[in-house]
Formats: C-alpha cells, structure tokens, sequence
C-alpha cells in the first residue's frame, strides 16, 4: 500500500516541473533557430511528449505500473485540457467584426 502512494505522489513529482520546464523553454528563454519546429515550439507539445516520455521510460524500467498507466492517463488529461484552454481563449476574426 506504502509503494502505491509512493507511486502517486511520483506522479505528481514528475508533472510540476515538466509542466514548470516546458514553460519556461516555449515562453520565457525562447529556442534556437534550429529547433523552432514542433514539438519544442508548441507547450502543449512540449508538455506531452515530455510526461509521455518520462512516465513510460520510468515505469517500464522500474516495472512501476501505477505510475505508468496513472502518468500517461494524467499526461493525456492534462494535454486534452490545454487544447480547450487554447481553444476558449483563441477569438475568431468573425468575432472581431461584430
């Protein structure tokens, strides 16, 4: 019961400062010339594929199975809610005219 918690609280331990790192490289320092493509450009790709790749590389290798499926359902979630964020926040030219 102790590891599973264990593996929770993991969960959350990787997300903040992946979530703090991928602001930091698309809004504040800014990328070089040569890497202005997605995914590094784009935070929301950014913050995907960086969870994506530290909860299944750490919980294949330490055979972690909550924080495998538990990080990838919360990178999903967490990309599925930055996209309506985008979204609500984007205003149309239309919306302009009126």
């Amino acid at each position: 019961m102790f590891i599973q918690i264990l593996e929770v609280v993991l969960i959350l331990l990787i997300f903040f400062p992946t979530r703090y790192l991928a602001w930091k490289i698309t809004e504040v320092w800014g990328l070089p010339q040569w890497l202005q493509y997605k995914p590094w450009n784009c935070k929301l790709c950014l913050t995907f594929w960086l969870l994506f790749g530290a909860y299944v590389s750490i919980g294949l290798i330490f055979k972690l199975y909550i924080l495998f499926f538990g990080g990838l359902f919360l990178a999903i979630m967490n990309a599925v809610a930055m996209m309506i964020d985008q979204k609500q926040k984007t205003i149309r030219i239309e919306d302009l005219e009126n």
